[in-house]
């Protein structure tokens, strides 16, 4: 269905009913802008008794989660003042635990103790569960002349759900229209989702009554599926789950216990559209993410683990620097031990072959000398002779 300023203006209408949180939609330049500013960050608050010291947010897309809570006791918190449910738990569903199946009383992640009734349980997402009025597993105690005053949300409402944009979903019929039960802020914001995202045909949510004999009113034999603790619902009027009778109901039922969905919803992808949209976008309890800027403690361990870390770096630069500083010395040291040696060598052969040298002349020394005599002692011996001729001559 082509974007028209009317759905534009529909959803802001819608989500500004009750005191709702939306963007202004009208400065846009775009209408398909203008759609997604308008259904972006709802969130309200609901609190169980008249302060507001125990509020909660509620917030579309919310992963949920967080610690569950208690309902204060009356007389601890506002004498004369009778809180409804006083000392049951509430809180700590989260977005993963948002589907029940087509049974009352399914999909409560904690605190079931009956299969009969839900007569008495907690409040896991906060909200109430819808009630079917008295009779239908102990639903009626959330539900009177004064209850939808003061429920969670507001009080239960119900609208169609289906399509005319053929272009989106060309296979859809005329006779697929759903309804969604809730309560009014759920239900607005639920069908500003639906508008933008599956691209339903707008539609006001008009009281919910259980107790109307109207044909094709919605009952509990037409839901396909329980959403949040049973506090929300999708149904088709052309559906009957004989399983969710009065007779045969119980608050444990799988999907095997009942009863099997028309052909063409099996394959209809502008329910699972639908489903799933609902799944993701109901609100819950919204936890607060951690804001991005650091904490004090934060920044007292990076401070100290940017000093620890610097000294250690220091160490570890000073140690490499001594290491090679030794071994620096130590090739030094080497070499020069080397040098020496080698020196002490050169003087030791100098030293050799000076007295090589000495012993050389030493011994021509001797020689000579020992020349000199033997021819002294021959010329000695000779003239000795030539002496004792001359004598006997004479």
């Amino acid at each position: 269905m082509p974007c028209s300023i009317y759905s534009v203006l529909f959803i802001a209408a819608l989500l500004q009913l009750h005191g709702l949180q939306v963007v202004s939609a009208a400065k846009s330049c775009s209408c398909r802008t203008a759609e997604q500013k308008a259904v972006k960050d709802l969130q309200f608050r609901v609190s169980y008794t008249p302060t507001t010291t125990d509020s909660v947010v509620l917030s579309g897309w919310s992963a949920g989660g967080g610690d569950r809570r208690k309902i204060p006791f009356s007389n601890s918190s506002s004498p004369g003042f009778t809180i409804p449910f006083e000392g049951r738990e509430y809180g700590g569903g989260s977005r993963k635990q948002i589907y029940g199946t087509r049974a009352y009383g399914s999909g409560y992640p904690y605190g079931v103790s009956s299969s009969t009734t839900i007569a008495g349980r907690p409040f896991p997402f906060v909200m109430w569960p819808i009630s079917w009025g008295p009779g239908y597993l102990g639903g009626e105690e959330y539900d009177g002349p004064t209850m939808g005053l003061i429920r969670p949300g507001g009080p239960l409402g119900v609208a169609k759900v289906g399509t005319t944009d053929v272009g989106r979903w060309p296979y859809v019929s005329s006779d697929e229209v759903y309804e969604i039960i809730g309560d009014k802020e759920s239900l607005n914001f639920i069908m500003a989702q639906l508008v933008d995202r599956c691209k339903i045909t707008p539609q006001w949510p008009i009281p919910f009554n259980p107790f109307s004999t109207t044909v094709n009113t919605t009952r509990p034999e037409t839901v396909i599926q329980y959403y949040r603790a049973s506090s929300f619902a999708l149904a088709f009027s052309g559906y009957n789950n004989t399983f969710a009778l009065p007779s045969n109901a119980t608050t444990i039922q799988g999907w095997d216990q009942s009863s099997p969905l028309p052909i063409n919803l099996t394959r209809s992808s502008f329910l699972l559209c639908v489903n799933s949209t609902i799944g993701s976008a109901l609100p819950i309890m919204h936890i607060p993410t951690p804001k991005s800027g650091l904490s004090t403690g934060a920044l007292v361990g990076i401070v100290i683990g940017g000093i620890f870390g610097g000294c250690i770096a220091w160490i570890m630069v000073f140690k490499i620097y001594m290491y090679y500083k030794e071994r620096k010395t130590a090739r030094r040291q080497k070499e020069q031990k080397n040098a020496r040696r080698r020196r002490r060598g050169a003087h030791r052969e100098e030293a050799e072959i000076e007295l090589v040298g000495a012993e050389a002349v030493e011994d021509d020394g001797k020689t000579l000398v020992n020349r000199n005599d033997e021819e002294e002692s021959v010329k000695g011996a000779k003239v000795e002779e030539h002496g004792k001729e001359n004598v006997v001559y004479l």
